[in-house]
């Protein structure tokens, strides 16, 4: 029985068609190669996309709920947040990447809707207001409408992405943009900060 075995081994080691066997394997390696590194860039590229995104989220809402946490706003108290918010984004580079731009929105009884001020800073990323500038009447995210008397600071993150792998094509550089709305708590915060 041994016998018959291994003769049987030995007929389909030397069969021409063990030799075809090999070389489909490597083109059928050939063809998917392309496709899992592809693949493996874009998975790469989108979870590098994801972390920032996330991270330009959180300094958003930061900034707007810190600057809105203040009875009076100083320019030195917007520049030591534009500091934090930098921190925020850590490992990340947000100075020559991003910007974030905090605009305080009001609405006096019976007038309408104006931007009271705006501060620029964090980073030296050139990017304005998609609201509107000082003086004018805002275009307010979703859809927002102010009452009488009603003081809103919103916050605008810019984001500067670039794709880790920009040469294969898979992801494009563009602009990531957040915004954030709270209300003062304390007092509104109409006065521009000095």
């Amino acid at each position: 029985m041994n016998r018959l075995i291994k003769s049987a081994k030995r007929i389909f080691r030397s069969a021409p068609f063990a030799m075809q066997e090999k070389g489909s394997v490597a083109i059928e390696f050939a063809l998917a190669l392309p496709i899992w590194i592809v693949l493996l860039l874009g998975s790469s590229d989108a979870s590098f996309l994801l972390i920032l995104s996330q991270r330009v989220d959180r300094i958003a809402y930061s900034v707007t709920d810190i600057v809105t946490q203040s009875e009076m706003i100083t320019l030195n108290d917007l520049d030591n947040i534009m500091l934090a918010a930098g921190q925020l984004m850590e490992p990340f580079p947000f100075a020559a990447q991003g910007i974030v731009v905090v605009s305080s929105v009001y609405k006096p009884v019976g007038q309408a809707t104006k931007i009271s001020w705006q501060y620029a800073g964090g980073g030296s990323l050139l990017r304005a207001s998609k609201m509107g500038v000082v003086g004018s009447t805002p275009v307010l995210p979703n859809g927002l409408t102010l009452n009488d008397n009603d003081n809103v600071i919103i916050a605008e993150v810019y984001y500067a992405f670039t794709p880790l792998f920009i040469n294969a094509g898979i992801l494009s550089a563009k602009d990531l943009y957040r915004v954030a709305i709270y209300k003062p708590r304390l007092s509104p915060l109409i006065t521009p900060p000095t």
